[in-house]
């Protein structure tokens, strides 16, 4: 439990947006696990049986009634982890985790295994039971989302701060026109 918990964590609070919920979660994907009796080969195992069990508790919490209050990636986990177990802290950590809350569901999975849990595509297919071609074209797909968004924020962004830096210097269109240059 202790060498998995935040992992299973981080993958809750991924798909619920809701610290509470993915406590609840994770406490009842352990659980589960102890009621079964189930005994593994090796401690991966354990974690791939563990996180599988993690994302298919999360997507049933998603199709649930008790599943009704939608809050934000970024607002809900950015006080809830601390930076030592996962948690966000710069803004650009945000503005990412914030991309990745965009996508759908099994893109986001494929990127939390393989670039937070570093699993091969082959060992995340395992885990997610498909086949390696699928997970690999999520990836590429999950890539090119994350991509497209962030470079769109990038851009809003400098607009946003160009804007503030011309008014600052009094370069707008509309000082420009008082003063007689329009």
């Amino acid at each position: 439990m202790t060498a998995n918990y935040n992992t299973l964590l981080r993958i809750a609070v991924q798909h619920t947006g809701n610290l509470p919920e993915a406590e609840d979660i994770v406490q009842e994907t352990f659980l589960r696990l102890l009621e079964s009796g189930r005994k593994f080969r090796n401690p991966e195992h354990a974690k791939a049986f563990l996180i599988r069990s993690a994302v298919n508790r999360c997507l049933d919490y998603l199709k649930s009634a008790r599943h009704r209050q939608n809050i934000a990636l970024t607002d809900a986990a950015e006080n809830m982890l601390p930076a030592d177990s996962g948690g966000f802290g710069n803004a650009e950590t945000e503005a990412v985790l914030d991309a990745v809350g965009r996508l759908r569901p099994e893109y986001r999975n494929v990127i939390y295994l393989y670039y937070y849990e570093e699993y091969s595509i082959r060992e995340i297919a395992a885990i997610l039971r498909k086949s390696s071609n699928t997970v690999s074209s999520w990836l590429t797909r999950a890539r090119k989302q994350l991509k497209e968004v962030l470079q769109d924020e990038e851009f809003s962004l400098s607009e946003c701060h160009d804007a503030d830096f011309r008014r600052q210097r009094g370069d707008s269109h509309e000082s420009k026109r008082n003063a007689g240059k329009i």
